[in-house]
């Protein structure tokens, strides 16, 4: 059943495309997933805000300004020059020592730039591979098979500096020899034929801000309450959900993105986002109204876990996608739209030593403004159009009807 999800229209052979773009973003998210676990398990100080200030800031600056080439060069230059930086960005950094005060922002420079200069491109191509029929479940399936990788990868090669970042070289010019050997057609589309609409032009357009408004609130609200929900746990010496949350909510994020993206594609986008910010906010109140009941903090780690599968998936790989044309400069919707992914990165290391040491109390006050600012960030939402074709609904609702109406028939006579 899931073959003819992911076969283009005619529903006979993969894609070459499909599956060149799919390869080439499985192995840029599992190098970034991959990349951002050592460097976290390689700081003396994991909360060096200069580091993370610098890794962050190079990634948005680096997809606008890969978004901006777009407008001027072959997409298939942009894609080979950025795994090509990926390969040397990895092979040089590895014989820094992330330790030395004076190698940190240059490594977080180069590991910045080198992924971000061309992630706009990876993200457009895949949209372009993909429809609005099947583009929700392929990314959910794409997303979660990535962090599975990146959790396997790291498993083998374990938290060697110089070990990774090698493997990683490697790893990104396997990702290089794709475009060789598939030799895809949609990566030489002639920039000069495709709408270039302005990076001022896409924060005008009201779809857009009603969807990004939302994605900017949820991700700086959990980068702030996350390092408080934790402090929490740590104060109560809560070794059980400690276990629970490093084993289990990694699971349920892997597993709903992927039932994320599948019921997108059936009953729509935006239900599926209002469902997930109207459950988390659900449960950040009750959590404010009894904050020492560890029952209720296996939900919020459940919840949680949840949204961010779902909210991955919508927000990184699908909204974008559907809100730019085809044959449009897609980069330029997708540098800017995950600009608040990665300024939620840093609000989170800012955060994170704050929320050390500070009181209960303190605790307690933040999850009420949590779920205040959760459920008001459903109000966008509700202004928000349904990106996927209503027509598409109406044609799998017809189609399951049909289906029903032949099993009953079959019973009946």
């Amino acid at each position: 059943m899931l073959r003819k999800y992911f076969l283009n229209k005619d529903f006979s052979t993969l894609s070459a495309d499909f599956i060149s773009s799919s390869i080439i973003l499985f192995n840029t998210l599992t190098w970034f997933y991959i990349i951002r676990a050592i460097i976290n398990n390689a700081l003396q100080n994991p909360n060096n805000l200069l580091f993370f200030a610098t890794f962050n800031f190079t990634i948005i600056f680096s997809s606008l300004l890969g978004a901006f080439v777009a407008g001027k060069v072959k997409r298939i230059k942009i894609l080979y020059l950025w795994v090509i930086l990926g390969v040397m960005s990895s092979l040089f950094t590895m014989f820094l020592d992330i330790n030395v005060a004076y190698n940190m922002p240059l490594i977080a420079f180069l590991l910045g730039f080198s992924f971000g200069f061309g992630m706009p491109s990876s993200l457009a191509y895949f949209a372009d591979c993909t429809s609005f029929e099947n583009r929700g479940r392929s990314s959910g399936l794409l997303f979660s098979i990535s962090i599975i990788g990146s959790f396997l990868f790291l498993s083998c090669l374990g938290e060697s500096w110089f070990g990774v970042l090698f493997a990683s070289a490697i790893w990104r010019t396997l990702g290089l020899s794709v475009l060789f050997v598939l030799k895809p057609t949609k990566t030489n589309r002639e920039p000069k034929v495709r709408t270039h609409p302005s990076f001022r032009s896409i924060l005008s357009i009201k779809p857009f801000i009603y969807f990004i408004i939302p994605w900017f609130l949820f991700s700086v609200i959990d980068s702030i309450e996350r390092p408080y929900f934790l402090s929490l746990v740590e104060m109560s010496n809560a070794t059980d959900f400690i276990a629970f949350d490093e084993i289990f909510e990694p699971l349920i994020g892997v597993l709903f993105a992927f039932i994320g993206g599948l019921v997108a594609d059936l009953i729509g986008r935006k239900k599926v986002i209002i469902y997930g910010f109207l459950s988390l906010g659900l449960t950040f109140a009750i959590l404010s109204l009894a904050p020492t009941m560890q029952v209720f903090w296996y939900v919020v780690s459940a919840v949680d876990a949840t949204a961010w599968g779902i909210f991955y998936v919508m927000f990184v790989l699908v909204l974008w996608g559907d809100l730019s044309s085809p044959g449009s400069l897609r980069e330029r919707y997708y540098a800017i739209g995950n600009i608040p992914f990665f300024l939620a990165e840093l609000v989170g290391a800012i955060v994170y030593p704050l929320a050390q040491g500070v009181s209960k109390e303190t605790i307690y006050a933040a999850f009420p403004i949590a779920s205040f600012f959760l459920f008001l960030a459903v109000l966008p939402l509700m202004y928000a159009p349904e990106t996927l074709p209503e027509k598409k609904i109406k044609e799998r609702e017809l189609k399951k009807y049909i289906e029903k109406a032949k099993k009953i028939k079959e019973k009946s006579g």
